[in-house]
């Protein structure tokens, strides 16, 4: 599809959990093996995991993933916690991925399982913010430091 320029319509799913039941494109994978993921670079990526997916290799995964420059990234657990962990930016003419983990709305869930879901779903948020700048590399955040530096040295 990329190499014809076309685009999917519907985000592209990266399953770590088997079959999905949805229409969209689907990437099947294994949360403890390397793949090149350039090819998800500006697109919509949802990657769905389970709580029985090992969180290390999670990580690794999704920092990969993240090295693609996906156009925004969005990490979602069959169990209903749902996280937003970030998006695609530029600085000066690089793309590059900058995270912002934060839950958002489960989806399907009913609204008894919705509390449980959104507390886990917090749970995650606050592990991915701790993992910023070790697991999970920062290259926005060195990107624009470093366009800064170039700023001030030319006046």
């Amino acid at each position: 599809m990329r190499s014809a320029g076309e685009v999917p319509e519907l985000p592209v799913l990266i399953s770590l959990v088997g079959t999905l039941d949805f229409n969209n494109v689907t990437l099947y994978a294994d949360a403890g093996a390397k793949y090149d993921w350039h090819l998800i670079a500006a697109l919509e990526v949802e990657v769905f995991a389970s709580a029985s997916t090992p969180f290390r290799k999670l990580l690794s995964l999704l920092a990969a993933v993240a090295a693609g420059v996906p156009k925004h990234m969005v990490l979602t657990f069959g169990e209903g916690p749902r996280i937003d962990c970030g998006e695609m930016r530029t600085v000066t003419d690089f793309a590059l991925f900058d995270w912002f983990p934060m839950v958002v709305m489960p989806v399907n869930v009913t609204p008894a399982q919705h509390i449980k879901a959104w507390n886990d779903g917090k749970a995650i948020e606050r592990k991915l913010w701790h993992e910023l700048g070790r697991a999970l590399p920062i290259p926005y955040e060195k990107a624009s430091d470093l366009a800064l530096q170039i700023a001030q040295e030319r006046e």
